[in-house]
Parts: C-alpha cells; sequence; structure tokens
C-alpha cells in the first residue's frame, strides 16, 4: 500500500473478503478462527490505517461487502457468514471518524453473481451517501430502521430457580457483579463465575474498606497505596495508584458476586482465568460439564475498551481489545460444544450497533458477537440468543472514569441508571 502511495493518491477501497462463507464456526478449531478474522477484519484494520488520510474527503470512499444474507443478519434465517459483523462494526466506526468520506457496508445474498455484486457495490459507491447499512435480497434493496417494542413477547422464558447454571464471564466487572447478584436472588442456583482476576481474599483489610462505605474514604486509600509503592521502592504515580485502586475495585466487585450468589443460597464457583486461553477455558468447562451437566444461561460480559482514532490505534492495541470479546466468545462455545446451552446473553455496545470515534477494535468485535448470535437461528436453534447493545452506564462500570461522565454530557448523551439496567437481563431471560 505505502509503495502504491507514493506512485499517487488513492481514492477509496472496496473490502471484499467477507463475501466468502468462512464456515460454521463450530467445526473450526482455533487457528482456522483467527485466520478467518485475519483475513476479513484485521487486514481491514492495517489497510484503513495506512489509508486514513487518503480516504477522508468527500469523493473519497470505503464499501465493505459480506455475505451475511441480505439483511445484515435481521432476518429470519439469521447471519450466513457472520465473520462479516466484524467488517461492519469497523466499518461503521470508520465512518464516524471519517465523516466526509462515503462509508458504507453492503450486504448480499449467498448466492450472488460476482458481476451483479461488481455492479451493484459500483453503483453504491455513486449515491446514497448517507446510509450506511445496505442490503439485496430478493430484488430489493433493504436498510436497518429501529422499532420499539415491548419487552414481553408472550412466549414462555426461561424459569429461574435453584436448578438453573449461569456461566458469567467478566464477572470481577461491578456492573456484572451487580447483575449476578440480580440473577442470585432471582434464582439461589448454581454461578460459575470467570475474570482474570485471582479469586479475592475475603479477609483482604482493603477490600473490608470497600464494604464499609468507601466511597466516603477513597482518598484514604489512595494515600495509603501511594505510601505502600514508594515503600516498595517504586516511583508512585498518579497512574500507578489509579491501577492498584482499579485492581481492588475488581477484587471487591468479585467478592460482592460470590457473596451475593451464596447470601441467596447459591453455590459459587470462582475461576481466575484468561479467555483467550483456549486451554484453560476448556478445563473450566470440563469441570461445568461434571458437575452440573448443562448451562442454562451464558452471560459472556468480558472485555475492555481503549479509545484511540485509527492512526494512534496500534495493532497490539487492536487485538486486546477486539480478542478477549471474540477469542473468549469462540473459546466458550467450541469448549461447551455439545453440551445443552439454553439462552447466551453477549454483552454489546452501542458502539457495535452505531459504530464510535476512536473504537474501531471494540465496535468490530461487538458486532461479531451480534451476528454469531443471529446464527444461532440456524447454527443452534435450540439455543436462545440474546445480545444487549447498552450505553454508557451512571454511577458504576468504565464510563464513570475520568472525563467521560462530562463528555457524555456535552454530548447530551444520558447515561443508562443502574436501577434500570440491573434487571434487563433477568427480564430478557
Amino acid at each position: 500500500l505505502k509503495s502504491w502511495l507514493a506512485a499517487g493518491p488513492v481514492h477509496g477501497a472496496y473490502w471484499r473478503p467477507a463475501l466468502d462463507n468462512e464456515g460454521t464456526p463450530s467445526e473450526m478449531d482455533l487457528a482456522r478462527w483467527h485466520e478467518a478474522l485475519r483475513v476479513r477484519v484485521k487486514s481491514l484494520y492495517a489497510t484503513m490505517r495506512i489509508l486514513y488520510e487518503q480516504v477522508a474527503a468527500p469523493g473519497t470512499f470505503l464499501v465493505s461487502a459480506t455475505g451475511l444474507g441480505g439483511q445484515h443478519g435481521y432476518d429470519e434465517t439469521g447471519a450466513i457468514a457472520p465473520f462479516g459483523g466484524a467488517v461492519v462494526g469497523f466499518t461503521k466506526t470508520y465512518k464516524r471518524e471519517r465523516m466526509d468520506a462515503l462509508v458504507k457496508a453492503v450486504d448480499f445474498e449467498a448466492e450472488r453473481k460476482p458481476s451483479e455484486v461488481a455492479d451493484i457495490l459500483i453503483e453504491e459507491t455513486l449515491r446514497d451517501p448517507g446510509a450506511i447499512e445496505i442490503g439485496y435480497k430478493e430484488g430489493l434493496r433493504w436498510t436497518v430502521g429501529l422499532q420499539e417494542q415491548l419487552a414481553a413477547d408472550g412466549k414462555p422464558g426461561l424459569t429461574l430457580d435453584s436448578n438453573t447454571v449461569f456461566l458469567v464471564t467478566g464477572a470481577a466487572g461491578s456492573i456484572v457483579s451487580a447483575i449476578t447478584a440480580d440473577l442470585a436472588t432471582a434464582s439461589g442456583g448454581t454461578f460459575y463465575l470467570l475474570d482474570l482476576v485471582p479469586e479475592p481474599d475475603p479477609e483482604n483489610p482493603d477490600l473490608k474498606r470497600f464494604a464499609t462505605g468507601f466511597g466516603a474514604d477513597k482518598d484514604g486509600l489512595k494515600r495509603d497505596l501511594f505510601a505502600r509503592i514508594q515503600a516498595r521502592g517504586e516511583r508512585a504515580t498518579p497512574a500507578l495508584v489509579e491501577k492498584e485502586l482499579a485492581a481492588l475495585e475488581r477484587a471487591q466487585a468479585a467478592h460482592s458476586a460470590i457473596a451475593a450468589v451464596r447470601a441467596a443460597g447459591g453455590t459459587a464457583h470462582y475461576f481466575s482465568v484468561n479467555l483467550t486461553d483456549a486451554d484453560a477455558v476448556t478445563k473450566i468447562i470440563k469441570q461445568v460439564r461434571e458437575r452440573s451437566g448443562h448451562i442454562d444461561a451464558l452471560l459472556h460480559a468480558a472485555g475492555t475498551e481503549r479509545s484511540h482514532f485509527l492512526p494512534d490505534k496500534d495493532a497490539r492495541e487492536f487485538d486486546l481489545v477486539f480478542d478477549v470479546k471474540s477469542d473468549g466468545w469462540f473459546n466458550l462455545l467450541h469448549a461447551i460444544g455439545d453440551m445443552p446451552l439454553g439462552a447466551t446473553v453477549a454483552f454489546s455496545s452501542i458502539a457495535g450497533r452505531f459504530g464510535n470515534a476512536g473504537q474501531t477494535d471494540y465496535s468490530a468485535a461487538n458486532d461479531l458477537l451480534c451476528k454469531i448470535t443471529s446464527s444461532f437461528r440456524s447454527t443452534r436453534p435450540a439455543t436462545r440468543g440474546i445480545v444487549i447493545d447498552w450505553s454508557a452506564w451512571g454511577g458504576i462500570g468504565m464510563a464513570t472514569r475520568g472525563s467521560i461522565p462530562k463528555m457524555m454530557e456535552l454530548a447530551g448523551i444520558d447515561m443508562l441508571p443502574p436501577e434500570a439496567g440491573i434487571p434487563l437481563i433477568r427480564r430478557e431471560l
């Protein structure tokens, strides 16, 4: 690409690897999963990072093509080649960063002739620059709209009781901890709680300070951490103090989740695990299989977010943010295999639905989860797939840190109150 740019400007890119059907994820191994995503989305990241200054002005374009089925997976069949979701998520965010360029994700039925696809992609480049997600199915041109619907659909939901088995990733997040407590109170069931954070020591005096009105003593704890870091002979920077404080917050959230399950008469099994480690995930699922034999609800809430515009987002950051969500999801589903799985709840974000500047990786991973869940209609019909596109939460969670609440207020975005968000998962199930 750099040698081409030395010869003259590039005005646009047609990105077409996601037209190819990657095959069924359940039949893949991890190496094939990685290669399919490398070809489709990680190469797109590398390409558009180099073309960032080129594909920016009016008259320049990025047009991505996918084979999700012609309606972006929002139809009865569900997504056919769901890896296209990662491409669509990335593309929507590119538009957020490059508002003047024409940016589209154009979706096709599986059996479209290459010549028809080529004609349509060129036609889409020449008109309607305001529409991002376009689909072609049964001779019609489609886009995605929003419709307000009642939460209750009249169909029987999941019964939550002492026999219900939950598996929860990202369990040491403050939001996930609160949701776990809500589900535990409603069920008294069995919870397998997974997070990178080591199992918390309930006797840790710092955690006890959290439990006894810590909010009032946050500055006191910061001062103590500052002194401890200095006593270790390290340079006690504000960033390092915040990092240690965040680790304590996660340990406290994990402890709260375990305590809430036990207080409700349920059973809690906690595992410290890196979800991108396939062997470690497989070992945990083996224990679930031996102890419980099934999972009623898998909540995949693990994830991390680091916002940087594409030129400032290096490959390590992209991989870190993308892989926790995507590889974690694959490793879980692969290890679960044919074990009965009642419902999945993937935690996505409005960044996955609409794109969000600085979040190409986060948006791509979230929309990938959405489209794989959509494909369950064909590939896992016995499993009920749910994805929640969360907004930023107020009061708890990642979006309460630093300047984010103020930025949200200036942008006119209402943050989600915990009392409104926490019961949503239970109601959906």
